[in-house]
């Protein structure tokens, strides 16, 4: 984004962080204001990279008021995520759902302190996703003074290729998730094997990617109830849980931060210069089979 840094001298090393929360559905007020005493605590960290969960600002939900709080790149959330940026000077990564004239997409945006704005749109959609989302169309890495940041959202974790393009490209990975716990609350297939596993996965997929492309990761997940109808399934409702686990790992998949399912900030030191690594990405099989249907 910029060609001077704003950041530190040593841009090789630096503070990220990672912030979990609730996010009221639909409550956008609400939500911006925990967002930004979150981030508060995290600049206090002395972070300079910051990412919210995915959808922080609406809340994860499937629901037709999707179409109603959707935004465009120069509403009211992505001035308040440029704005915020600059405001602590540091990066600032958040999820919103875009509204592009008849599309809406579930998008991740990246701010940098000076308020400049990069956008990813969520590509690999889980079932009931595709019908309030169109899938975007590329992988994104951004350059900024400390190195090319990889962008991901949720499930698309589960996309192996898209993140081996990012080997020895990507000094630092962000990942916004929004990932429930399939086992319990009315998931169809809940007690299976598969929908254990699938649950688990905010647990070991960020560190398989730091540790398979030698890149530090921050991941940060929404914690809280996950109270939705399933779009298709009626008369289904889910009652369950977002399962939390927000981490900064250091390249090589070491953890050094983590939270369990609580709010808060998780921050640590990485250093944004990639290892070079031969360890492929790997996601189960059925996972990602099972990812696309429930």
């Amino acid at each position: 984004m910029e060609k001077t840094n704003p950041l530190r001298k040593n841009v090789n090393r630096l503070t990220v962080a990672a912030i979990q929360m609730k996010a009221a559905p639909y409550q956008v007020q609400e939500n911006l204001q925990k967002g930004e005493w979150l981030i508060e605590q995290a600049a206090q960290k002395g972070a300079r990279i910051v990412a919210l969960p995915e959808l922080f600002n609406t809340g994860y939900c499937y629901d037709e008021r999707n179409f109603k709080v959707g935004e465009d790149l120069s509403g009211p959330t992505a001035r308040w995520l440029r704005n915020t940026a600059k405001r602590w000077r540091l990066y600032l990564a958040g999820g919103m759902i875009e509204r592009d004239r008849k599309h809406f997409y579930n998008t991740l945006v990246l701010a940098s302190p000076q308020g400049r704005l990069v956008s990813y749109r969520k590509r690999w959609l889980p079932l009931q996703e595709k019908c309030y989302f169109t899938k975007g169309n590329y992988p994104v890495l951004v350059d900024t003074p400390v190195g090319r940041i990889g962008i991901g959202i949720c499930a698309d974790m589960l996309d192996q290729k898209t993140w081996e393009r990012f080997r020895n490209r990507a000094s630092l990975l962000i990942i916004s998730s929004a990932w429930p716990d399939f086992t319990t609350g009315g998931f169809l297939f809940s007690n299976t094997p598969v929908n254990f596993q699938i649950s688990r996965m905010p647990h070991l997929l960020p560190k398989r990617l730091s540790a398979s492309l030698g890149a530090p990761v921050i991941y940060a997940n929404l914690c809280g109830p996950f109270d939705s109808p399933l779009p298709l399934l009626y008369p289904y409702h889910v009652n369950s849980r977002f399962v939390g686990g927000s981490a900064v790992y250091e390249r090589g998949g070491i953890e050094a931060a983590s939270l369990k399912d609580e709010e808060g900030v998780a921050a640590a030191d990485v250093t944004v210069q990639p290892l070079q690594t031969r360890e492929k990405y790997r996601v189960e099989r059925g996972v990602r089979a099972m990812a696309r249907l429930d």
